[in-house]
């Protein structure tokens, strides 16, 4: 039942990224947002059930864009394994953590996308362009990083709650 949420909160998410976002003139800076949702899975999550959406999610999101294969892919898959690695030092719940773990994600996201660009030699990339982009997606991620993870954690918490009330969980 728990992949039920994560297939719906993922789904609002990628409608939002895809459809709603472009539409809206304040958010085209914004960073990608399903990299908030899989930073929440690799803190919260067991790591079976963080990696398994985290591959389901990068494959939607790259059947979905018109970049090349594996980007969304990759740059989740190593956010949300650097994530499992930090909590082995940092407990999830620290707020310094979570205030700055999305910029991190976007960090990452970026350097892979930079990196996929220079593989393909990419004329299209303007270094001045490229630091704009990941300043502003930098900003808003350390502006609403820490909102959205919350919320992800809030919304997970009041999942299993409500499992745990009208649900009866089997014990093996």
């Amino acid at each position: 039942m728990t992949y039920l949420l994560h297939i719906l909160m993922g789904m609002l998410l990628i409608v939002f990224q895809t459809t709603i976002r472009p539409q809206i003139g304040l958010l085209t800076g914004i960073y990608d947002v399903m990299i908030a949702y899989v930073l929440f899975l690799g803190l919260f999550r067991p790591v079976k059930e963080a990696l398994v959406m985290t591959l389901v999610f990068g494959f939607v999101m790259d059947s979905l864009s018109g970049g090349p294969f594996g980007l969304f892919l990759t740059s989740y898959f190593w956010s949300a394994l650097i994530c499992r690695q930090i909590i082995r030092f940092l407990h999830p719940d620290n707020p310094v953590l979570r205030f700055l773990i999305v910029g991190f994600g976007v960090i990452v996201q970026n350097g892979v996308y930079i990196g996929a660009a220079m593989i393909l030699e990419s004329s299209a990339l303007s270094p001045a362009l490229v630091k704009q982009a990941a300043a502003t997606q930098l900003l808003w991620a350390l502006a609403t990083g820490f909102m959205l993870v919350t919320f992800f954690h809030h919304c997970q918490q009041m999942w299993d709650r409500f499992l745990g009330t009208y649900f009866v969980r089997e014990t093996v």
